[in-house]
């Protein structure tokens, strides 16, 4: 354990400290997208079928889903500087096995250990880089990791998808697998060690019970509309999942150290923006499918024409979260949550609006929107939980948050694209984004609700959205 501890003597910078830790989260997200566009490729060179190869989207996400609390806490407990060596070495290493798949099967597997693998990297970089700055420069932190994220897999479309066109889909993962490589080199010199827990142990039977509980109820939702709700295997799902986690709750409630502080779920500011992902990250992802499917359906446009088309989102979402903490610091949180979650809200029915009357460029603008809007609206809600739930278990905290939202992209997607046949008419399209604009309505209400800083009164020196954090000094910060 000792090859896990921080370099004697050795001292960066914040901002040194968060580049470095952002490397490693953007190796491990960029390749969604593309991948997802390289489907048909990958089934092909496999001998499998498109409905088989989706488990390669649909499996690590699951995955993330149902580790990251439990890495979270692990976190928490033992330091995130080890969780995040441990888990992107252990992504590196299956991320790289990934490129010598020989089935469906394999490919499948070794994607959903790299995704376990790496469900401790984003709560653990979070949870560094919150450490190493100051509480009035956590919306810039979430921010900044919020803009990394969307913008990793819109750079891995521009790169990766001539990539895969001139070698092959195996080139992607040799590039990601070496890139988490590097990212642990780099985070082994520079990350510092967080503060452990060791009056706590890791409540293995909690964290059972709620991987089952979440798990079943994700796979049930996935499988719903391949298979028809009245499957067994989806009927199974559904019983299962409420029967854990009631199971999980009631064994909360009785152990010393539990998985999850039941307790801290009773704050405002805890419970809101967790529950809220449910609501705002369903329409949101759900809106990126259904947009595909309406590009093609009403404008019969082709892949690259869609993948054009939507890549507005993720850099719309880069450049909102990017100034979320510029703006919090004039207008307060509340404001850019209520802006930013009814922004998704009217892109989505921009779209739709785009498809009613013909207008394409209707659509561009939704889409646009609807990512600006999500990006200025995540940060706050983010640093929000982290100052509510506190710095030990900022961990576990995230990883709940990521949890719900996943929980919230599979049901949106499932259940709202189900909503959707190939070949629907515009007004088809318009009504069920309108019915995605109306769930958006609900996270709107939810996330005004959660208490946010007010707008800095006074500084020292004035500010811009590009100007080092310790730039500026907050004299008076009020409270909404």
């Amino acid at each position: 354990m000792s090859l896990l501890a921080p370099p004697a003597g050795r001292r960066f910078s914040p901002r040194t400290v968060q580049v470095v830790a952002l490397t490693g989260v953007a190796c491990s997200s960029f390749t969604i997208t593309v991948l997802s566009a390289a489907l048909a490729t990958i089934a092909d060179d496999l001998d499998s079928s498109v409905s088989v190869i989706t488990w390669v989207i649909a499996g690590p996400l699951l995955a993330f889903a149902v580790f990251t609390p439990m890495a979270g806490k692990l976190g928490d407990l033992y330091g995130h500087r080890r969780m995040y060596l441990i888990g992107f070495a252990g992504a590196a290493v299956f991320s790289l096995l990934t490129s010598f798949a020989t089935s469906a099967f394999m490919l499948i597997a070794v994607r959903v250990i790299a995704q376990g693998f790496a469900a401790s990297t984003g709560p653990s970089a979070l949870a560094i880089m919150m450490s190493v700055f100051p509480e009035d420069r956590r919306t810039r932190v979430a921010g900044t990791w919020s803009a990394v994220l969307a913008a990793a897999p819109a750079i891995g479309v521009a790169v990766g998808g001539p990539l895969i066109e001139a070698t092959s889909w195996r080139v992607l993962f040799v590039i990601q697998g070496s890139g988490m490589a590097v990212a642990v080199a780099l985070a082994w010199f520079v990350l510092p060690a967080t503060d452990r827990r060791e009056d706590h142990t890791f409540d293995v039977v909690g964290s059972f019970l709620l991987a089952i509980g979440i798990g079943s109820l994700l796979v049930a939702i996935n499988r719903g509309v391949p298979l028809g709700w009245d499957h067994p295997w989806v009927i199974v799902g559904l019983i299962t999942s409420p029967v854990f986690v009631l199971a999980f709750l009631r064994y909360e409630q009785r152990i010393e150290h539990p998985l999850v502080e039941l307790n801290a779920l009773r704050e405002r500011n805890v419970f809101l923006p967790i529950v809220s992902q449910i609501f705002l990250n369903g329409p949101y992802m759900a809106g990126l499918v259904i947009t595909s499917l309406l590009l093609a359906d009403v404008f019969n446009l082709g892949a690259a024409a869609i993948s054009l088309m939507i890549l507005p989102r993720p850099i719309t979402f880069s450049l909102g979260a990017s100034f979320a903490g510029w703006l919090v610091e004039r207008l307060g949180g509340r404001p850019l949550v209520v802006f930013g979650t009814t922004g998704i809200a009217i892109g989505l029915l921009m779209i739709g609006f785009g498809a009613a009357q013909d207008e394409l460029w209707m659509v561009g603008v939704g889409v646009g929107i609807q990512g600006a809007g999500s990006g200025v609206a995540r940060p706050p809600i983010i640093a929000a939980l982290t100052e509510a739930i506190g710095d030990r278990d900022v961990g576990v905290g995230t990883g709940m948050l990521n949890m719900t939202g996943q929980l919230g992209a599979a049901a949106g997607i499932s259940i709202l694209s189900a909503l959707v046949d190939d070949g629907s008419s515009a007004d088809r399209f318009l009504a069920v984004l309108a019915i995605a604009a109306a769930i958006e309505i609900i996270a709107v209400a939810m996330v005004g609700a959660i208490r946010f800083r007010g707008p800095i009164t006074t500084r020292t020196t004035p500010a811009s959205p590009t100007a080092p954090y310790s730039a500026v000094v907050d004299l008076d910060r009020g409270r909404e």
